[in-house]
């Protein structure tokens, strides 16, 4: 009588058909959360992003720390993109299939997430399952040539499904809710992010023909569609009740975050109104020097380097030296949404052309996109010419209202020209839009670019410097040990070096 198990009806089976729109909406919110420290704002990433520094660990605070060894895997999404992939092919057929074609942006997502983080990895041969236990690991250079690859089918793709008015409609699409335009502009504005990413290979590569790449969609752009405005991001939109901002716990200890001195620097610097949005003015600068809010000198951030017991004691009443996060904004509850959290955003492309431009790979006006970039990062978080911004204390009690002045501020950061100066410019302007958004991004330009100097010392690690890579996944040397150690001894000398460079670093 135990041979057998029952089926239970109220549940599907290993080989029942999940619909795909089930499967997209897993893998769209899996994407949006990483597959390592949560990819979320005002947590553990923006502090390793260098935006905000906690003052206290283990409670609310958090770590300031870069101490890790081997990464997250994003391997699991690629298992579900593969049953996607089955399940949309069996429901709608090959042709014209919206879910395959977005899967295929989804793959090359899923491979350079991982790439990015510890160098070479299994690609071509990967999940494959019973047929290879043991995937061959390409080389970073084969790695993006076929994720290359991928985009440009799903652009071509995308293109006959919007022309074709019978092509079956998606669901279960988180970012876009099924709009194949937005998708085909995502596609390749995130290209444009990969080839920039790329830069230090750009005149080492021919097999990859990065400023070519870079070249063919700016001035084409009937065929590579790219984002015009802040409505194609690709954006995470956090909902009250059922999916709530990310500070539930925060709210209730508000004096253990401060804004880092890195992003509000470059803010107080330029008169920037972003200011007014991310930090509020320290107690010593209202309480001792009797400064105004709207006083950028009243701003000041934490050196995330610094031993967390000397922020925290350089932090404490009225003479604290450093400015907390915004309350009113950030932390007045759950169901207080500030802003999406942007994937892939329109002003990061705006500067990435700039910096293509800036760096000679293609003509252009490198100026004018720079300014669309900066003018879209500001319209993004509500910031207009006489706006009014309410400014508050570390518990959001209000001081009183500050008068945004955009005309100042961009007078302060005009573009400088085609010359390392304007390349700065282009850089710190691009990070400071990351405020709060776009995952590992800043991490990723700072380690790239050393744009802008990110804090090193004392509270950084043993090293008292800033790790370049991962190590690899502990399951994947363990599983798949021959390859993972010839990988390794190919890239780094057989050390698994967290402090090493890897290829597209060289």
């Amino acid at each position: 009588m135990f041979e057998e198990f029952p089926n239970n009806p109220n549940v599907a089976g290993e080989n029942d058909p999940v619909p795909p729109a089930f499967l997209l909406r897993q893998v769209l919110f899996n994407i949006s959360r990483g597959a390592d420290v949560a990819e979320e704002p005002l947590q553990y990433l923006s502090r390793l992003n260098q935006f905000t520094t906690g003052l206290t660990f283990p409670l609310y605070g958090g770590s300031n720390q870069y101490n890790w060894t081997d990464t997250g895997n994003s391997y699991p999404w690629l298992r579900n993109i593969i049953q996607l992939e089955k399940n949309a092919s069996d429901a709608l057929g090959n042709d014209r299939n919206g879910y395959l074609t977005i899967s295929k942006f989804l793959r090359a997502y899923t491979f350079v997430w991982l790439t990015q983080r510890v160098g070479d990895i299994p690609m071509k041969e990967a999940g494959l399952g019973l047929e290879i236990l043991n995937p061959s690991f390409d080389s970073q250079e084969e790695i993006y040539k076929a994720v290359f690859d991928l985009l440009d089918e799903a652009n071509n793709e995308l293109t006959a499904i919007i022309a074709d008015a019978t092509s079956a409609p998606i669901e279960g699409d988180i970012f876009y809710n099924g709009d194949m335009r937005k998708w085909r502009k995502a596609v390749n504005s995130y290209k444009l992010r990969l080839l920039i990413s790329l830069s230090k290979r750009a005149d080492d590569t021919p097999s990859l023909a990065i400023k070519q790449k870079f070249n063919e969609i700016l001035n084409n752009p009937s065929r590579f569609p790219v984002y015009e405005n802040l409505d194609d991001n690709m954006n995470f939109v956090y909902i009250p009740v059922f999916n709530r901002y990310p500070t539930q716990f925060m709210l209730l200890y508000p004096n253990e975050t401060t804004v880092s001195e890195t992003v509000l620097e470059l803010m107080t610097r330029n008169e920037d109104p972003r200011t007014f949005i991310a930090a509020t003015p320290t107690p010593f600068a209202m309480h001792v020097e009797g400064r105004t809010i709207g006083d950028f000198a009243a701003y000041k951030g934490a050196d995330n380097s610094k031993a967390q017991n000397d922020l925290f004691s350089e932090s404490q009443g009225n003479e604290g030296k450093y400015s907390y996060i915004n309350y009113i904004r950030y932390l007045q509850g759950p169901d207080v949404i500030p802003e999406p959290y942007i994937m892939i955003g329109y002003s990061e492309m705006c500067f990435n052309i700039a910096e293509a431009i800036n760096r000679g790979w293609v003509s252009g006006d490198a100026e004018n996109w720079y300014q669309k970039g900066v003018v879209a990062s500001l319209d993004f978080y509500g910031l207009s010419q006489g706006a009014t911004i309410t400014v508050g204390d570390v518990n959001g009690a209000p001081y009183g209202d500050v008068t945004v002045d955009v005309n100042s501020f961009l007078s302060n950061v005009k573009y400088k020209g085609n010359n390392a100066e304007g390349l700065n410019q282009i850089l710190e302007q691009k990070y400071v839009s990351f405020w709060q958004n776009s995952g590992w991004e800043p991490f990723y330009q700072f380690r790239r670019t050393g744009i802008p100097q990110f804090r090193e010392g004392e509270g950084t690690n043993a090293e008292r410097r800033i790790p370049r890579r991962w190590q690899y996944p502990v399951r994947e040397v363990d599983n798949n040990r021959e390859n993972a150690t010839q990988a390794i001894q190919r890239q780094f000398g057989g050390n698994d070096n967290v402090f090493a460079d890897m290829w597209l670093l060289k």
